[in-house]
């Protein structure tokens, strides 16, 4: 039997055997180790447990987090008024009416959420916010490798187009869940789509060249 956890480190829920309750248990998204309780926190859980996804003015979705790092979202001014908040990806609502306190805030010292690299001018954190002492979402994207690699792919080796597949899928979903600079995604899937394309083209042409090859065989 299984019992549903919600890891602590992402906020991302889990299913495991419950022959792993009272033991630790590694989140095989963020890495996180935590004790897994004997109770399945998909039910009866309290209105905090609930994971909390928040949309951007700009579209982009970031989440699930538990309520707690929502909180600390807010504190860190990575949320506006003018965002949206969900605990269950249908029912949305302006943040300003989950938290009143962001109605007061100055969208003049706002630095936007889906781009943390803002947030350290010249070399240091910008003096008008509070910055917290690291970010999930703030590793460096690798758009302009895989668009390379995507490219490459055409002059050089069909397999530089099946890494960048990989690799542009890989941090789309880096990127959708927080944890990975925003600001690359066009050049991310520019490169996984050119990708993407070449390696399907090369494998049709192996499959034609190997029916034709066949085909040459039994009629001779």
């Amino acid at each position: 039997m299984a019992i549903d956890t919600i890891c602590p480190g992402c906020g991302r829920k889990l299913r495991v055997g419950d022959e792993f309750i009272g033991k630790q248990a590694r989140c095989p998204v963020c890495s996180e180790i935590y004790s897994v309780s004997g109770v399945s926190e998909s039910s009866g859980h309290t209105p905090d447990e609930k994971t909390w996804r928040l949309k951007t003015p700009e579209g982009q979705i970031y989440g699930p987090v538990l309520k707690e790092e929502l909180d600390k979202w807010v504190t860190d001014g990575r949320v506006t008024a003018e965002c949206q908040l969900s605990p269950d990806e249908s029912n949305w609502n302006r943040a300003e009416h989950v938290y009143p306190v962001l109605r007061a805030a100055k969208p003049a010292t706002h630095i936007p959420f889906e781009s943390p690299a803002s947030r350290r001018p010249s070399g240091g954190y910008s003096p008008t916010t509070t910055a917290p002492t690291h970010y999930r979402y703030a590793a460096a994207h690798r758009g302009g490798l895989i668009l390379c690699l995507a490219v490459l792919s055409w002059v050089v080796c069909p397999v530089f187009g099946l890494f960048a597949w990989i690799m542009g899928n890989t941090d789309l979903g880096e990127m959708r869940q927080g944890r990975m600079d925003p600001s690359g995604m066009g050049l991310t899937q520019a490169g996984q789509v050119i990708g993407m394309i070449h390696v399907i083209i090369v494998g049709l042409g192996l499959l034609v060249f190997v029916f034709i090859a066949m085909f040459a065989i039994v009629a001779n």
